[in-house]
């Protein structure tokens, strides 16, 4: 714990995140300055809270205490002097928490292996489920309630800016190339996300899939597992210690074999937990899966949609489209986030591919052999779609891209694809 009261402290970035810790500072007496590139919209009114918007000028890094970035700002853009303390909010929850943390990170799957963990831990306990998820790790303060376990989704952003944040128990699902318009490589990209371990003691916990073993030396008090090892004959096989559990493919509402390593994930911080095994049934068997993360939006004339809008990655996609065994129509586009796409020519089932966005060009390009069809917009793209579907076709609309040339976040991208399905 730190003290906050009366130091000047600068909050870059006025999204989710930034107004959260603000209003955290602003709670114990801080004087605090929020600063953002765009204009900053704020229902919070307090006599220590100055606005600066429409730009990041050098002098309020000069005359502040402590800086606190925000995942989405890339700190080496910013004029910050040698020697300022600059931090996240993942480091400021960490020095004021209490409970015990999980954290998970990987470039997919993180969301739905939170959330499920999540869900799985409230049966037996008090849990706070936040970080990259979409609620602020740091809100877990806004009432006086005792947590016993906060379980964080960390993005690769959050992890840069640590300090002497460790985790209980750290989970690293697989790091795959992302984000490498922010990053100037692959290893750039994959040292941030295993600064997960960086001032991990040795009675801390890791999960970690066997394929990302090569990133570690010491591999002490690691779980290693393989899908491959505990997916057979339509289960999935969970052990730890003395403890087994099997769950049945067939009872699990979502399919697909990237659903089924989030699932065994899941339930083995259960176990590891101590958690009732048949608790933990109960919960897997009635999980529905997340919005935006291969939803079923509605099917028409025997013609599936599926809104996979959460896809921003090439990796992503190709998880979903390995998740139909039907033909797919495909939907791409958005911003291009430095993943090729050759890597989508391997699937002999794809009928048709739609591109539309910043990133088509490129995608027609790298997609030459399956002759993608560029269109302007999402609408248009899904009417292509439909023109081209018949009987037993999947449209799926897994983008491989940042959602921002024409939308706020991947949500809003999702949303608007639904309501032109189901207009």
């Amino acid at each position: 714990m730190i003290e906050l009261e009366n130091r000047k402290i600068l909050v870059i970035g006025a999204g989710k995140t930034g107004k959260a810790v603000a209003e955290f500072l602003l709670h114990k007496g801080a004087y605090v300055i929020l600063n953002d590139k765009n204009s900053i919209n704020i229902n919070l009114n307090h006599k220590n809270l100055k606005i600066i918007e429409n730009g990041h000028p050098a002098e309020i890094f000069e005359k502040t205490d402590l800086i606190v970035i925000s995942p989405g700002i890339d700190r080496k853009k910013l004029p910050i002097p040698d020697g300022k303390e600059v931090i996240g909010d993942i480091e400021l929850f960490y020095l004021f928490n209490t409970s015990k943390i999980i954290a998970i990170t990987g470039t997919n799957g993180k969301t739905t292996t939170t959330t499920l963990a999540g869900e799985i831990l409230k049966t037996k306990y008090k849990t706070f489920i936040g970080g990259n998820i979409g609620t602020p790790a740091i809100e877990i303060f806004k009432t006086n309630e005792h947590y016993d376990f906060s379980i964080l989704e960390l993005s690769s952003f959050q992890l840069e800016c640590i300090k002497n944040f460790t985790p209980d128990i750290a989970v690293i699902l697989n790091i795959t190339p992302d984000h490498l318009d922010r990053y100037k490589d692959f290893n750039e990209y994959a040292n941030a996300k295993m600064n997960i371990l960086k001032n991990r003691k040795n009675n801390q916990l890791v999960i970690m899939n066997k394929s990302i073993k090569r990133f570690i030396k010491d591999s002490d008090n690691f779980y290693f597992y393989n899908i491959d090892d505990v997916i057979s004959n339509n289960k999935v096989n969970i052990r730890y210690k003395n403890c087994k559990l099997t769950l049945d493919t067939e009872k699990i509402l979502i399919k697909g074999k990237h659903f089924y390593e989030d699932i065994f994930v899941a339930s083995l911080i259960g176990i590891i937990c101590g958690v009732n095994k048949k608790d933990i049934e109960q919960i897997v068997y009635k999980f529905k899966g997340l919005e935006h993360r291969l939803e079923l939006v509605t099917e028409r004339n025997g013609v599936k949609f599926f809104n996979d809008s959460k896809s921003t990655t090439v990796t992503s996609t190709c998880k979903a489209i390995e998740s139909f065994e039907n033909p797919v129509i495909l939907i791409l586009g958005g911003i291009h986030k430095g993943e090729s796409f050759k890597k989508i020519e391997q699937y002999k089932h794809l009928k048709k591919i739609i591109c539309f966005g910043k990133a088509k060009q490129k995608i027609s390009n790298e997609l030459k052999s399956i002759s993608p069809y560029e269109v302007g917009n999402l609408e248009q793209a899904v009417k292509k779609a439909k023109s081209f579907a018949t009987h037993g076709d999947i449209i799926l609309f897994s983008p491989a891209c940042a959602s921002f040339d024409m939308f706020e976040n991947y949500k809003q991208r999702g949303k608007k694809f639904k309501e032109i399905v189901n207009e």
